[in-house]
Protein backbone atom coordinates (compact mmCIF):
# COMPACT_ATOMS: atom_id res chain seq x y z
CA UNK A 1 0.00 0.00 0.00
CA UNK A 2 2.82 2.38 0.85
CA UNK A 3 4.47 1.73 -2.51
CA UNK A 4 1.22 2.51 -4.30
CA UNK A 5 0.84 5.81 -2.45
CA UNK A 6 4.46 6.77 -3.09
CA UNK A 7 4.19 5.96 -6.81
CA UNK A 8 1.04 8.04 -7.19
CA UNK A 9 2.08 10.90 -4.93
CA UNK A 10 5.52 11.38 -6.43
CA UNK A 11 4.26 11.19 -10.00
CA UNK A 12 5.19 14.36 -11.96
CA UNK A 13 1.58 14.84 -13.04
CA UNK A 14 0.70 15.34 -9.36
CA UNK A 15 3.80 17.07 -8.03
CA UNK A 16 4.38 19.69 -10.74
CA UNK A 17 0.91 21.30 -10.55
CA UNK A 18 1.17 21.37 -6.75
CA UNK A 19 4.56 23.10 -6.93
CA UNK A 20 3.23 25.57 -9.48
CA UNK A 21 0.24 26.37 -7.26
CA UNK A 22 2.48 26.85 -4.24
CA UNK A 23 4.75 29.22 -6.19
CA UNK A 24 1.70 31.20 -7.26
CA UNK A 25 0.36 31.33 -3.70
CA UNK A 26 3.71 32.52 -2.34
CA UNK A 27 3.99 35.19 -5.02
CA UNK A 28 0.53 36.48 -4.08
CA UNK A 29 1.18 36.29 -0.31
CA UNK A 30 -1.40 33.51 0.07
CA UNK A 31 -4.26 35.83 -0.94
CA UNK A 32 -6.75 33.17 -2.05
CA UNK A 33 -8.99 35.57 -3.95
CA UNK A 34 -6.09 36.75 -6.10
CA UNK A 35 -4.83 33.20 -6.57
CA UNK A 36 -8.32 32.05 -7.59
CA UNK A 37 -8.65 34.93 -10.04
CA UNK A 38 -5.25 34.17 -11.61
CA UNK A 39 -6.01 30.45 -11.89
CA UNK A 40 -9.41 31.17 -13.46
CA UNK A 41 -7.87 33.67 -15.88
CA UNK A 42 -5.15 31.22 -16.93
CA UNK A 43 -7.75 28.49 -17.40
CA UNK A 44 -9.95 30.74 -19.52
CA UNK A 45 -6.95 31.77 -21.63
CA UNK A 46 -5.94 28.13 -22.14
CA UNK A 47 -9.51 27.22 -23.15
CA UNK A 48 -9.67 30.15 -25.57
CA UNK A 49 -6.31 29.26 -27.12
CA UNK A 50 -7.35 25.63 -27.52
CA UNK A 51 -10.70 26.53 -29.08
CA UNK A 52 -8.93 28.86 -31.52
CA UNK A 53 -6.56 26.05 -32.48
CA UNK A 54 -9.48 23.71 -33.12
CA UNK A 55 -11.43 26.27 -35.14
CA UNK A 56 -8.38 27.15 -37.22
CA UNK A 57 -7.63 23.48 -37.78
CA UNK A 58 -11.17 22.83 -39.00
CA UNK A 59 -11.63 25.91 -41.19
CA UNK A 60 -8.12 27.00 -42.24
CA UNK A 61 -6.24 23.76 -42.80
CA UNK A 62 -8.91 21.79 -44.65
CA UNK A 63 -6.82 21.63 -47.85
CA UNK A 64 -3.68 20.34 -46.13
Amino acid sequence: MRDLIERQLYHPAVVLPMVSLMQLMVSQDFNLSQVGFIVATRGAKAALDRSRELICHVYCDCDA
